[in-house]
């Protein structure tokens, strides 16, 4: 009889990886303008102007933090816990616009990788979010990429128009009525 392997195989998680480099393949590709196309009434609209930007903005994110598998949601979810230790998971999901089972998610990943833990609130129900040294370090490294690419896709901004361009953005979004 076949002796069975009992030992668990260590599992390498993506967030914590060798950086790898994506292969083009991976990449998305989102062309803003193709010549040729009556865009019509589009160019009109302010909200398929903005996701235009966003779809751009994006796939230039995916390139520069893909291999670390950090996604945009990913990366504020870690910005947010990290300066505000002991948040809830209902109030990350809520400061985050998401599903609390998206919250649930995207924790669950970040704790296997080692990168926060769960803490008793005293209430079985919630927990409290922390960052952990891994973790820290971790977000540091992704915030330096980040700051890379925020840099390379607003290169055609003066530090003015950003921060312009920031306020406009902040007026579009509105309290629903």
């Amino acid at each position: 009889m076949p002796k069975q392997k009992t030992d668990k195989p260590k599992v390498q998680t993506r967030a914590t990886a060798p950086k790898r480099q994506p292969s083009t393949a991976q990449l998305p590709t989102f062309n803003a303008r193709i010549e040729g196309i009556d865009y019509g009434i589009l160019d009109e609209l302010t909200g398929y102007a903005v996701r235009r930007a966003q779809l751009s903005i994006y796939a230039d994110f995916s390139a520069s933090l893909g291999a670390y598998d950090v996604t945009p949601q990913r990366f504020s979810s870690l910005v947010i816990v990290s300066n505000n230790p002991g948040i809830s998971q209902t109030r990350l999901a809520e400061v985050m616009g998401i599903a609390r089972s998206g919250v649930v998610a995207i924790i669950d990943n970040f704790e296997q990788a080692g990168l926060l833990e769960r803490q008793d609130s005293g209430d079985r129900r919630a927990y409290n979010l922390h960052l952990t040294k891994e973790g820290q370090k971790q977000l540091e490294k992704y915030k330096q990429a980040v700051k890379e690419h925020d840099d390379r896709v607003s290169q055609h901004l003066s530090a003015k128009e950003r921060q312009q361009l920031r306020a406009l953005l902040g007026k579009l979004c509105v309290e629903p009525k």
